[in-house]
């Protein structure tokens, strides 16, 4: 699975955005920011939460053609609130995904699009 560089300037920071640099993020792909697939130290929330992978994959699904996966925890503690990440394509279409349960797990978003590769990753309460 080919690595695709993503910069920041918010890293460790609650809301942030990364961009992707000389290539979007491909079905097959994963994220790497920093020069690291394991974004726990880049892509966190309030009270704890963080993301640790990203990858983009073509499925073989009736209603969806892609899929971007998320390994990722969500904000400690009652009434924490949520991590809210968010992925634009080269399209401009943003899908959004919430992450609320306090466990590592594995969360998706599934989507149709002419342009699939993912530019743009927001994260955020």
């Amino acid at each position: 699975m080919p690595n695709v560089p993503f910069t920041t300037d918010s890293c460790g920071q609650i809301i942030g955005v990364a961009q992707s640099g000389i290539r979007a993020l491909e079905p097959g792909d994963q994220v790497e920011i920093n020069g690291s697939v394991d974004l726990s130290a880049c892509l966190v929330g309030n009270s704890n939460a963080r993301v640790y992978t990203i990858n983009l994959d073509r499925q073989s699904g009736i209603l969806y053609e892609y899929v971007v996966t998320v390994v990722a925890e969500g904000p400690h503690g009652l009434g924490s609130g949520w991590l809210r990440l968010y992925f634009t394509d080269r399209t401009g279409d943003r899908y959004a995904l919430g992450i609320w349960k306090s466990e590592r797990l594995q969360h998706t978003v599934a989507y149709n699009s002419a342009d699939p590769a993912i530019v743009k990753i927001e994260w955020g309460e």
